[in-house]
């Protein structure tokens, strides 16, 4: 279930759409990807891997980057980029670009036949999955419907708890107070009061 104060309002808030943040959300992982799970995935999955003596990227992911036959070379090339860098941890596929990158990057792949449904799933499983896959535009819409429903109902309900006060504070009390008002009078005096 989404949030729409946490999930969806702060994107609204930047501008987005509502099919740029259902796809944002849909492409969007449970937590960040450590690089280091993510390199010992590609080497045992025989994806790519850094060679013992120069350090230089090989495999098939590599050989794509040189001869771009299927265009994913620009997508591979920031992925080992990022993973090169010393001070690079994590990917961050929880959040926007690695996110929606991430998932182009690798239905890309998928497409090209150079990884497998099963490496494709790997990966994400080094996130914990992605917590709404099918996340689409309509879903956006719906939960803002149900957040402004839930706020005009919280509304109604504040209402008629405020009128009650009012009655209590006006006539009920007061007659409780005098020590001589009976039922009748107080029904009386609230009907000629509202």
């Amino acid at each position: 279930m989404l949030d729409y104060l946490v999930q969806i309002k702060p994107l609204e808030d930047d501008g987005m759409s509502d099919a740029d943040i259902a796809s944002l959300l849909a492409a969007s992982t449970n937590k960040d990807i450590s690089i280091a799970e993510l390199e010992n995935f590609l080497d045992f999955e025989k994806l790519a891997k850094r060679d013992a003596l120069s350090g230089s990227w090989v495999g098939v992911l590599a050989d794509e980057v040189t001869a771009n036959a299927f265009g994913l070379s620009e997508g591979l090339s920031e992925l080992f980029s990022h993973m090169n860098k010393r001070r690079s941890v994590i990917v961050e596929t929880t959040v926007s670009p690695w996110s929606t990158d991430a998932l182009a990057l690798t239905n890309g792949l998928l497409a090209a036949g150079l990884i497998t449904q099963a490496q494709y799933d790997g990966f994400y499983d080094l996130a914990n999955g992605r917590p709404n896959p099918n996340l689409v535009e309509q879903d956006i819409i719906d939960s803002r419907n149900a957040y402004q429903a839930e706020v005009a109902e919280q509304n109604r309900q504040d209402s008629i708890l405020s009128l009650k006060a009012e009655i209590e504070n006006m006539y009920i009390n007061p007659a409780v107070s005098d020590g001589v008002s009976d039922e009748a009078t107080v029904r009386a005096a609230i009907k000629a009061g509202l």
